[in-house]
Formats: structure tokens, C-alpha cells, sequence
């Protein structure tokens, strides 16, 4: 026996309905929300892939100073010259062409 067999037909026919038409009722909202809002989807959730491109570029020169650092640092405990930026371009030039 259901939880809803003592309600009249009637009202058990009309949940998944009413599911239904709460379901129906969300996905317009959100629809007319961004319809009728000014601006684009993008201002409603702070997304801007301009800069999120900025600050990935900004994020990887950063690794590779460090990593240049780091890099010169061993060297000159080691008693090596130290690595320049344009030599280790050429090198990835080199390498990649």
C-alpha cells in the first residue's frame, strides 16, 4: 500500500503533475531571468575570459622566472654561469623547431 493510496484519484494523478509543472515553472524562470536581464550571461556570474587569459599569462611568466631562479641558483652553486631568458628562449626554439 502507497503513502497516497487514501487520497481521492483525483490528487494522486495531480503530484507528478504538479512535480511536472514546478520543473516547467524553474527552467522558464531562469530562462525570462537571463532574457529580461541587462547585460549578457557573463555579468551575472563575473566570467570574463579576457582576463582570466590575462592573469594565466601573467600566472605562467611568473613560473618561469621562478623556475629561472631556481635554475641560476644551482648553477651558481655549482660553479655555472648563470641563464639568461633570451638563452633559454633559444633553447626552447631550438628544441620545439
Amino acid at each position: 500500500m502507497t503513502a497516497l493510496a487514501h487520497l481521492p484519484l483525483g490528487f494522486q494523478m495531480s503530484v507528478p503533475m504538479l512535480g511536472l509543472s514546478f520543473f516547467v515553472g524553474l527552467i522558464l524562470f531562469f530562462f525570462l531571468l537571463g532574457r529580461l536581464s541587462p547585460g549578457d550571461g557573463s555579468d551575472l556570474v563575473d566570467w570574463d575570459p579576457g582576463r582570466r587569459a590575462d592573469a594565466k599569462r601573467i600566472l605562467e611568466h611568473e613560473d618561469v622566472d621562478q623556475m629561472l631562479e631556481t635554475a641560476n641558483r644551482r648553477r651558481r652553486a655549482q660553479g655555472l654561469p648563470e641563464l639568461k631568458p633570451d638563452e633559454v628562449l633559444q633553447g626552447l626554439r631550438r628544441d620545439r623547431g
